[in-house]
């Protein structure tokens, strides 16, 4: 028998298991005022309705004796699959060696013996939910945590590419000025020194010579702009409106002569409830753009993209939007997506390419209040999940208020069992 979960009701449920349907009924009648109910009349439902992640289950009550598996055994596996659920044995006074067992191997919160009191049960039930409340707001103040040291080691990250990229600006700037200088003046001076009528001092090898280094030189000061931006201003204004589904087509529409030229097909697909996302345009498109040029460096011929995103919220209220890419390009299995994001990560498959790329995708996306990552793909080729705000300015709680919460969560933790 199973009392279903209505849908506008986010309470965690109690689940009871017994074998017995009048105790069942019972059950549902003595506490389903107080609390949100479903029952399972064995181990196998009880360990299904578990799995359905619809349904949001914070206790778990179960009779020992039952056909089939034991109590016990579903509390074990009911640990395994949920940590943070709250587990009660009911047992016999004569399961005294199923009690033990149900603390030593599913570690549950109470046993409680048969017959039991209403109201003894009532104070049981009541302290296991405020403990699942306890345990699920320490998960998530967890999570939070972990989110903003996450984003300080980013705003670190960044802040150190634009040391470097104002390092190296103030040392090779001016060196590569003298040197293009050079490289332009060449073919003229060659053409000076060549007198009427004489062979050219093998003018195959002075052309390719230029050529080579004005590409080098040309690289070089890529890399230089792209490092650059990230010792730009963080105090970029976010006052442009955008419809990503637009943006990509503009970008796809971009970049098509040169995707049909290598052989490579991207796909996008944006779900028709995301929102217009507030962004500096400039920054924005050219995010895109980086993306695309770093598509084109990697993939081969018959490699595909598909780009998806949809509408989410983080455990902070804030409201995001999450980008997923996919391609099917080589991904060598020894390198660590890791690095992905260094500037001078070198791919083995493409030694003549820097990340310069991905480093600029990746301050963008910071300086938005976004985050960005990569994992290889276990069908092949690499997936980067980038997840922005709607609106940057709404930042995530700060650090004060994160701090409060923590302590008052203390006191809540140290008191659970008084």
């Amino acid at each position: 028998m199973t009392i279903p979960l209505p849908q506008t009701d986010s309470r965690p449920a109690v689940l009871y298991v017994d074998d017995e349907l009048k105790a069942l009924q019972y059950f549902v009648e003595a506490f389903e005022d107080e609390f949100l109910i479903y029952t399972a009349n064995s181990a196998s439902e009880a360990y299904a309705m578990l799995l359905d992640r619809d349904l949001h289950i914070g206790v778990l009550l179960t009779d020992q004796r039952m056909p089939g598996e034991r109590g016990v055994d579903l509390l074990d596996k009911a640990r395994r699959l949920n940590p943070n659920l709250v587990r009660i044995l009911v047992t016999a006074y004569t399961d005294y060696h199923a009690a033990i067992d149900a603390v030593n191997g599913g570690r549950i919160f109470r046993y409680i013996h048969k017959p039991w009191d209403p109201d003894e049960m009532k104070q049981v039930l009541q302290r296991a939910m405020e403990h699942y409340q306890v345990l699920i707001e320490r998960e998530r103040l967890l999570a939070e945590k972990a989110e903003t040291i996450r984003h300080m080691l980013m705003a670190d990250k960044v802040a150190s590419f634009g040391i470097l990229a104002e390092g190296l600006n103030h040392h090779l700037r001016n060196a590569l000025t003298v040197i293009s200088a050079f490289v332009d003046l060449a073919p003229l001076k060659l053409r000076e020194i060549v007198t009427p009528g004489s062979e050219a001092p093998d003018p195959a090898f002075w052309s390719d010579l230029h050529g080579q280094t004005q590409e080098q030189i040309d690289r070089i000061q890529t890399v230089l702009q792209r490092l650059g931006e990230a010792s730009q201003s963080r105090d970029i204004k976010f006052d442009d409106l955008v419809d990503l589904t637009a943006l990509l087509d503009e970008t796809l529409f971009l970049y098509t002569e040169s995707l049909e030229q290598k052989g490579i097909r991207i796909s996008h697909y944006i779900h028709p409830t995301v929102p217009r996302m507030h962004v500096n345009a400039e920054r924005f498109r050219q995010l895109w753009r980086l993306l695309y040029a770093d598509l084109l460096a990697h993939l081969s011929s018959g490699d595909s993209v598909q780009i998806a995103a949809g509408p989410s919220l983080e455990a902070s209220g804030r409201q995001v939007v999450e980008i997923v890419i996919d391609d099917t390009g080589a991904w060598a299995s020894n390198e660590s997506v890791a690095n992905l994001f260094d500037p001078f990560f070198v791919r083995s498959h493409q030694p003549h390419e820097l990340g310069v790329n991905l480093t600029a995708c990746y301050v963008i996306v910071h300086l938005h209040g976004g985050k960005i990552e990569a994992v290889p793909r276990s069908a092949g080729g690499l997936r980067i999940h980038i997840t922005l705000p709607v609106d940057p300015r709404d930042r995530p709680v700060d650090n004060d208020s994160f701090f409060q919460r923590l302590m008052d969560h203390e006191v809540k933790w140290h008191a659970r069992e008084d």
